[in-house]
Parts: structure tokens; sequence; C-alpha cells
């Protein structure tokens, strides 16, 4: 997924645009972040998920797994 986002928004598989809000990786899901999230990630249970890109803000883990290459601020 490319482009400018605002608001909440459900990624599964890669996302490599820009989020102005709050990015949702569904339970059971698999995405890659290679673009930059300006606000919150939440991941749900079983989601597995690689930060290559930048999230500035939060990043709320409900039982999933996370692994960052990319950066996290806050």
């Amino acid at each position: 997924m490319k482009g400018m986002h605002r608001g909440y928004l459900t990624i599964e598989g890669k996302f490599e645009g820009m989020l102005d809000g709050t990015a949702i990786v569904p339970a059971g899901a698999t995405a890659e972040i290679a673009g930059m999230i300006d606000g919150t990630l939440i991941v749900e249970p079983g989601a597995t998920v690689l930060v290559s890109g930048m999230v500035d803000g939060e990043i709320i883990d409900r039982g999933g797994q996370i692994t960052v290459t990319g950066m996290v601020s806050r």
C-alpha cells in the first residue's frame, strides 16, 4: 500500500506509504511497515510485524510478534 493516509488504517502485507494516525495490524495477519507512521501502531494477538521503516509514535503490542530493523521514536 502506498500514498498518504490520515486517520485509522488496517494494514496487511507491505505498507510503503505515509500515515498520519493509527495503524492496526489485525489478529493473525502479517505486515511490513516499510513507510512511515506518524501516530500509533497497534499489533493484535497473533499478528507478525516487521518495522523496517519508521514509527514516530507508540507501538501497542496486544500479543503479536514485532521485529524492528528501522526506527521507532517515543
